[in-house]
């Protein structure tokens, strides 16, 4: 039981990191008018809009506060060149539109405040979603009133580029977006310009190297199908960690070494212990049967979901081998 142990240790601190990280990631497309602008559906809940303009576009995202919430706006690039993102906030509950750029629109009865991007010296490191990106702009201010706002974000060169934004400060997730999140990394990756053989290659080739080791070890002796399911279901786990791996090397050559890669390595530990831990127990001689085997297995599925490894079916996989009666395993 040292290993479900361990596991179970390892699940408490994820499920205690876990609200930290909790920027839903949302990919918006043809915003670049306040009439299209992005709906935020709870401005006071923790949100990451991955979007992009190109010359001299202007994305914009609208959204409600009420008095005594916060109003918290922030932009970022992973662009390292001198890409440097501006925010233009709008409301009725401000005056004025000194400083508004001319290609932004300010509805009629707005007020607006400019906040000027700066580029900082370096990149950021990210640790719960490995990733390197620039920070140019924030706004972060007590409401007073209740009021609709309007924020557009530009480049003040006119220059093309990833932009992203995050609005809001109450860190949650709903069950479908906490767990959709392994798919949305995806295309936050691409979105990063990475290339598709980088952010999907080193998930692949371990799965496959998964596979062909237990299928070196089964042509030893006739199998279950259970084992051979839980095999597959491992390796999704374990080619988890390595892709988390992978992606913190990538970020660390933008960041250089950062006290953050010790929160990461929770995502990378985790599905490495759990994935291969599966792997060797659909391996060996014994019986999986065993209350032993499944309490791990299923102690090591629930670790899997909370560091997001295994894109579900993985964690669905263990889970599954763990509650199966013996006689439709049979092991």
């Amino acid at each position: 039981m040292h290993i479900a142990r361990a596991v179970l240790l390892v699940l408490a601190l994820s499920m205690v990191a876990i609200p930290a990280a909790a920027h839903v990631p949302s990919f918006p497309t043809d915003n670049t008018s306040p009439d299209s602008a992005v709906v935020v559906p709870d401005a006071a809940k923790s949100w990451s809009f991955y979007d992009r303009i190109e010359s001299g576009e202007v994305a914009y995202y609208r959204f409600s506060l009420t008095a005594g919430e916060r109003l918290r706006v922030g932009t970022f690039t992973p662009d390292s060149g001198a890409f440097t993102l501006s925010v233009v906030v709008m409301s009725e509950a401000f005056e004025g539109t000194e400083g508004v750029p001319a290609r932004v629109t300010v509805p009629e009865g707005m007020g607006a405040l400019v906040v000027a991007g700066e580029r900082p010296a370096g990149a950021e490191y990210e640790p719960f979603a490995p990733s390197a990106t620039y920070s140019t702009a924030s706004v972060d201010r007590p409401t007073d009133v209740d009021a609709a706002y309007l924020v557009a974000v530009y480049e003040p060169a006119n220059r093309s580029g990833e932009v992203g934004v995050t609005v809001g400060y109450r860190e949650e997730f709903s069950p479908t977006e906490y767990l959709t999140v392994p798919f949305d990394l995806v295309q936050v990756r691409l979105w990063e310009g990475q290339q598709p053989l980088l952010v999907v290659g080193p998930f692949a080739l371990t799965v496959l190297a998964g596979v062909a080791v237990g299928r070196r070890r089964w042509t030893e002796r006739s199998p279950s199908l259970a084992r051979v399911v839980l095999g597959i279901g491992a390796s999704l786990v374990l080619a988890s960690g390595v892709n988390t791996a992978v992606q913190t090397l990538v970020a660390l050559t933008k960041t250089g070494p950062t006290p953050g890669v010790a929160v990461t390595a929770l995502y990378v530990v985790v599905p490495l212990a759990c994935g291969g831990w599966g792997l060797w127990v659909a391996g060996r001689d014994a019986p999986v049967t065993t209350l032993r085997t499944r309490t791990g297995l299923a102690v090591a599925a629930l670790a899997s979901v909370a560091t997001w490894a295994g894109f579900l079916v993985g964690p669905a996989v263990l889970l599954a081998v763990a509650v199966t009666p013996a006689r439709v395993l049979d092991d």
